[in-house]
């Protein structure tokens, strides 16, 4: 039931093999002891994006968002976050080293989440 999604702007699909990167960054968090059959992973293509200072769709970025049911440590939350964070920013920066890489973990309530 954990869920990655990737966002990235459009402008990386020349030098970043997108479904590559998706399952690489599906297989960190499978490294880290998620349950593979249970992890969702997807990657949203940005059409239109302003990054800090560069004029509209010049801007380079990839934003993870990392959705776990709540219970577990900050410490564990974080191991997660660096394994796939490392692994996303390696691929990315190799090309584009000026690429925003970023990751927010979020807890998803138990009470709230329908399988």
């Amino acid at each position: 039931m954990p869920h990655l999604i990737l966002e990235y702007t459009k402008n990386i699909t020349d030098n970043v093999d997108v479904p590559n990167l998706t399952q690489s960054a599906h297989d960190a968090l499978v490294g880290q002891g998620l349950d593979k059959a249970r992890l969702k992973t997807r990657a949203i293509e940005i059409t239109h994006s302003v990054v800090g200072e560069a004029n509209v769709n010049e801007g380079q970025m990839v934003h993870m968002t990392l959705l776990l049911l709540e219970g577990r440590s900050v410490e564990l939350k974080q191991q997660y976050a660096r394994a796939v964070h490392d692994v996303v920013k390696e691929a990315v920066q190799s090309s584009y080293p000026n690429c925003a890489v970023t990751l927010e973990v979020r807890d998803m309530v138990k009470d709230t989440y329908i399988l």
